[in-house]
């Protein structure tokens, strides 16, 4: 491997008397980085090995970025209840399906700093940007669903049920101009959450195709992690203010006036 020797000791960068070993190039691409996710399982204790979580199907709304993940469950555990899976297995079909996935929904997480990934490679480190962080949690619409069946199964015993049906009535269309204080009052309303929500339930899923680590397709997306133009670039910035862009202020000055 052959990485250039540094050219100053640690103490002219203001840094503690410890040996600087080598000077690595560091390379910056945005190839993909609008595709990568940083995705944390808040429910799930430790770290998660490579192969644990293989989702049975993923999807994913593209314009809102929400995704979800089905993960199979292991119905033929001796802990597994198959009396109260099948009570739930409502929420997921008729059929009389027993409750065999879990279901995990994203949550978008303000990101509280600047995060990238990581490639030493090609005798260089090549850092990809980070936008989305998401944590995925179990979503209960399953429960939902059960509940709303239980009460439609509840409204065909009682004998009154044509008194509740309202009979559909033609109405008349006016089509007005708006005021200025309808205008804002409509922007203020799509602006509400009710509004966004809605909006969120009306983008249909996109299939997502799910590849572990070591497969073929996920060899691929890692070789675009690779910076493929290695020029040296002019900064216009300090090294300092470099660092402040990226990791937000820094209290100490690292690399003195220079």
């Amino acid at each position: 491997m052959d990485i250039d020797k540094p050219a100053k000791a640690a103490t002219e960068y203001g840094l503690p008397d410890d040996e600087i070993v080598a000077e690595i190039p560091i390379y910056l691409t945005e190839k993909i980085a609008k595709n990568l996710h940083i995705l944390q399982y808040p429910q799930k204790e430790g770290t998660i090995k490579p192969g644990v979580l293989q989702p049975k199907v993923a999807r994913i709304k593209p314009i809102h970025g929400q995704m979800e993940m089905d993960i199979p469950l292991d119905v033929q555990s001796p802990m597994y209840n198959r009396d109260r899976g099948l009570e739930l297995g409502v929420g997921l079909a008729d059929n009389g399906r027993l409750l065999d996935i879990t279901t995990l929904i994203s949550v978008n997480i303000p990101k509280s700093s600047t995060y990238v990934a990581g490639v030493f490679a090609n005798n260089g480190l090549h850092l990809t940007p980070i936008e989305n962080l998401t944590q995925l949690r179990p979503s209960l619409k399953y429960l939902d669903r059960v509940a709303e069946k239980e009460r439609d199964a509840s409204k065909l015993d009682t004998d009154d049920e044509d008194d509740e049906k309202k009979d559909v009535k033609a109405q008349t269309v006016q089509v007005t101009v708006r005021s200025a204080q309808a205008e804002e009052a409509l922007r203020l309303q799509q602006k509400s959450i009710a509004f966004m929500q809605q909006k969120l339930e009306e983008e249909p899923w996109s299939k997502l195709s799910y590849f572990d680590v070591d497969s073929e397709e996920s060899n691929a997306v890692f070789t675009k992690l690779i910076a493929k133009n290695t020029e040296d670039l002019i900064c216009k910035e300090t090294p300092n203010e470099y660092l402040s862009n990226i990791i937000g202020s820094t209290e100490a000055n690292v690399f003195g006036d220079a």
